[in-house]
Protein backbone atom coordinates (compact mmCIF):
# COMPACT_ATOMS: atom_id res chain seq x y z
CA UNK A 1 0.00 0.00 0.00
CA UNK A 2 1.52 3.11 -1.02
CA UNK A 3 1.46 7.00 0.88
CA UNK A 4 -1.71 8.23 -0.95
CA UNK A 5 -3.57 5.06 -0.82
CA UNK A 6 -2.80 5.36 3.54
CA UNK A 7 -3.53 8.77 3.14
CA UNK A 8 -7.28 8.08 1.37
CA UNK A 9 -7.78 5.15 4.33
CA UNK A 10 -6.92 7.26 7.04
CA UNK A 11 -9.29 10.40 6.26
CA UNK A 12 -12.24 8.04 5.13
CA UNK A 13 -11.82 6.67 8.51
CA UNK A 14 -11.71 10.25 10.07
CA UNK A 15 -8.19 9.39 11.64
CA UNK A 16 -5.75 12.43 12.09
CA UNK A 17 -2.48 10.42 11.48
CA UNK A 18 -0.25 12.00 8.81
CA UNK A 19 0.74 8.38 6.92
CA UNK A 20 4.68 9.34 7.03
CA UNK A 21 4.86 10.40 10.55
CA UNK A 22 2.96 7.10 11.41
CA UNK A 23 5.47 5.22 9.37
CA UNK A 24 8.46 6.56 11.03
CA UNK A 25 6.70 5.51 13.90
CA UNK A 26 6.08 2.44 12.93
CA UNK A 27 9.64 1.71 11.50
CA UNK A 28 11.12 2.96 14.91
CA UNK A 29 8.96 0.85 17.28
CA UNK A 30 9.77 -2.11 15.50
CA UNK A 31 13.36 -1.69 16.01
CA UNK A 32 12.69 -1.47 19.75
CA UNK A 33 9.35 -3.39 20.37
CA UNK A 34 9.26 -6.12 17.41
CA UNK A 35 6.32 -7.73 16.56
CA UNK A 36 4.21 -6.41 19.93
CA UNK A 37 4.68 -2.66 18.27
CA UNK A 38 1.14 -2.90 16.70
CA UNK A 39 -1.21 -2.23 19.60
CA UNK A 40 0.13 0.66 20.75
CA UNK A 41 1.14 1.92 17.29
CA UNK A 42 -2.63 1.18 15.79
CA UNK A 43 -4.10 3.74 18.28
CA UNK A 44 -1.91 6.14 17.31
CA UNK A 45 -2.47 5.84 13.90
CA UNK A 46 -6.26 5.88 14.38
CA UNK A 47 -6.46 8.60 16.84
CA UNK A 48 -9.24 10.75 16.23
CA UNK A 49 -11.13 8.45 14.31
CA UNK A 50 -14.86 7.49 15.24
CA UNK A 51 -14.98 4.16 16.81
CA UNK A 52 -18.60 3.40 15.34
CA UNK A 53 -17.18 4.61 11.61
CA UNK A 54 -17.24 1.61 9.75
CA UNK A 55 -13.91 2.65 7.29
CA UNK A 56 -12.34 2.80 10.69
CA UNK A 57 -11.97 -1.34 10.53
CA UNK A 58 -11.08 -1.11 6.70
CA UNK A 59 -8.30 1.79 8.28
CA UNK A 60 -7.03 -0.56 11.19
CA UNK A 61 -7.25 -3.80 8.80
CA UNK A 62 -5.09 -1.70 6.81
CA UNK A 63 -2.25 -0.31 9.36
CA UNK A 64 -2.16 -4.28 10.55
CA UNK A 65 -1.26 -5.29 7.14
CA UNK A 66 1.02 -2.39 6.88
CA UNK A 67 3.06 -3.16 10.11
CA UNK A 68 2.77 -7.17 9.29
CA UNK A 69 4.84 -6.40 6.42
CA UNK A 70 7.39 -3.43 7.58
CA UNK A 71 8.31 -6.72 10.10
CA UNK A 72 8.43 -9.00 7.95
CA UNK A 73 10.91 -6.98 5.50
CA UNK A 74 12.90 -5.33 8.77
CA UNK A 75 12.95 -9.59 10.14
CA UNK A 76 14.09 -10.97 6.82
CA UNK A 77 17.07 -8.51 6.80
CA UNK A 78 15.33 -7.75 3.86
CA UNK A 79 17.21 -4.33 1.67
CA UNK A 80 13.86 -3.31 0.02
CA UNK A 81 12.64 -1.34 3.48
CA UNK A 82 10.64 1.38 2.57
CA UNK A 83 10.19 4.72 3.79
CA UNK A 84 6.57 5.88 2.88
CA UNK A 85 6.41 9.38 1.27
CA UNK A 86 4.53 11.09 -1.62
CA UNK A 87 5.75 9.41 -4.65
CA UNK A 88 7.70 11.27 -6.88
CA UNK A 89 4.91 13.02 -9.05
CA UNK A 90 4.12 15.43 -5.70
CA UNK A 91 5.88 18.54 -5.31
CA UNK A 92 9.28 18.54 -3.49
CA UNK A 93 8.49 21.18 -1.08
CA UNK A 94 5.05 18.10 -0.26
CA UNK A 95 7.88 15.76 -0.23
CA UNK A 96 10.24 17.31 1.70
CA UNK A 97 7.43 18.04 4.56
CA UNK A 98 6.63 14.52 4.33
CA UNK A 99 10.59 13.55 5.11
CA UNK A 100 10.59 15.95 7.78
CA UNK A 101 7.10 14.44 9.53
CA UNK A 102 9.02 10.82 9.03
CA UNK A 103 12.06 11.64 10.90
CA UNK A 104 9.67 13.22 13.42
CA UNK A 105 7.66 10.02 13.33
CA UNK A 106 10.80 7.86 14.10
CA UNK A 107 12.07 10.08 17.42
CA UNK A 108 8.72 9.51 18.58
CA UNK A 109 8.16 5.99 17.79
CA UNK A 110 12.12 5.34 19.77
CA UNK A 111 10.92 7.87 23.14
CA UNK A 112 7.87 6.37 22.94
CA UNK A 113 9.31 3.12 23.30
CA UNK A 114 11.67 3.39 25.82
CA UNK A 115 14.85 3.52 23.50
CA UNK A 116 17.65 5.63 25.84
CA UNK A 117 19.35 8.57 25.18
CA UNK A 118 21.81 8.63 22.63
CA UNK A 119 24.90 9.30 25.18
CA UNK A 120 23.52 6.02 26.66
CA UNK A 121 23.08 4.08 23.33
CA UNK A 122 27.07 4.60 22.65
CA UNK A 123 28.07 3.97 26.43
CA UNK A 124 26.00 0.92 27.65
CA UNK A 125 24.66 -0.35 24.09
CA UNK A 126 26.95 0.10 21.40
CA UNK A 127 24.53 1.11 19.15
CA UNK A 128 26.33 4.39 18.16
CA UNK A 129 25.38 4.65 14.75
CA UNK A 130 21.81 4.77 16.51
CA UNK A 131 22.55 7.40 18.71
CA UNK A 132 24.22 9.23 15.28
CA UNK A 133 21.17 8.54 13.22
CA UNK A 134 18.91 9.84 16.30
CA UNK A 135 21.04 13.41 16.04
CA UNK A 136 20.66 12.96 12.33
CA UNK A 137 17.29 12.86 12.09
CA UNK A 138 16.38 15.97 14.28
CA UNK A 139 18.28 17.62 11.58
CA UNK A 140 16.77 16.17 8.87
CA UNK A 141 13.49 16.84 10.36
CA UNK A 142 13.74 20.62 9.50
CA UNK A 143 15.13 19.67 5.73
CA UNK A 144 13.69 21.99 3.37
CA UNK A 145 14.89 23.09 -0.37
CA UNK A 146 15.05 25.80 -2.00
CA UNK A 147 15.02 25.53 -5.57
CA UNK A 148 14.79 28.78 -8.14
CA UNK A 149 16.03 27.29 -11.62
CA UNK A 150 16.27 24.11 -13.35
CA UNK A 151 19.87 23.20 -12.24
CA UNK A 152 19.08 24.21 -8.28
CA UNK A 153 15.38 21.77 -8.78
CA UNK A 154 18.16 18.84 -9.88
CA UNK A 155 20.31 19.58 -7.07
CA UNK A 156 17.29 19.43 -4.68
CA UNK A 157 16.36 16.48 -6.36
CA UNK A 158 19.54 14.67 -5.83
CA UNK A 159 19.79 15.79 -2.30
CA UNK A 160 16.01 14.39 -1.78
CA UNK A 161 16.63 10.89 -3.25
CA UNK A 162 20.24 10.54 -1.19
CA UNK A 163 18.04 11.50 2.57
CA UNK A 164 15.38 9.03 1.42
CA UNK A 165 18.14 6.56 0.72
CA UNK A 166 20.14 7.28 4.00
CA UNK A 167 16.65 7.10 6.24
CA UNK A 168 16.65 3.39 4.47
CA UNK A 169 19.58 2.61 5.59
CA UNK A 170 19.37 4.11 8.88
CA UNK A 171 16.35 1.94 9.89
CA UNK A 172 18.05 -1.06 8.80
CA UNK A 173 21.08 -0.10 10.67
CA UNK A 174 18.98 1.14 14.08
CA UNK A 175 16.85 -2.66 13.46
CA UNK A 176 19.99 -4.44 13.66
CA UNK A 177 21.86 -2.61 16.74
CA UNK A 178 19.12 -2.52 18.88
CA UNK A 179 18.40 -6.57 18.76
CA UNK A 180 19.52 -6.96 22.02
CA UNK A 181 17.50 -3.93 23.41
CA UNK A 182 14.17 -5.12 21.51
CA UNK A 183 15.51 -9.06 22.73
CA UNK A 184 15.18 -7.41 26.97
CA UNK A 185 12.13 -5.22 26.00
CA UNK A 186 9.94 -7.47 23.55
CA UNK A 187 11.43 -10.58 23.77
CA UNK A 188 10.29 -13.28 20.24
CA UNK A 189 7.19 -15.27 20.73
CA UNK A 190 7.75 -18.68 20.80
CA UNK A 191 5.55 -21.42 19.67
CA UNK A 192 4.76 -24.14 22.37
CA UNK A 193 6.43 -27.20 21.75
CA UNK A 194 4.59 -30.06 20.58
Amino acid sequence: MGYEELAEVLSRAGAQSEVSELHGSLCARLCMRGESALAGWLDEGLAGSDQANAARTDAARQLAGLHEQTWATLAGGDMGVVVLLPDDAASLELRARALGLWCLGFLHGLASSGVPEPQRLKDEHGAAHVAEFIEDLAEISRVGFDAEDEAGLEQAEAAYAELVEFLRAGVLISFEELSGLRAAVAPAHRRPSS
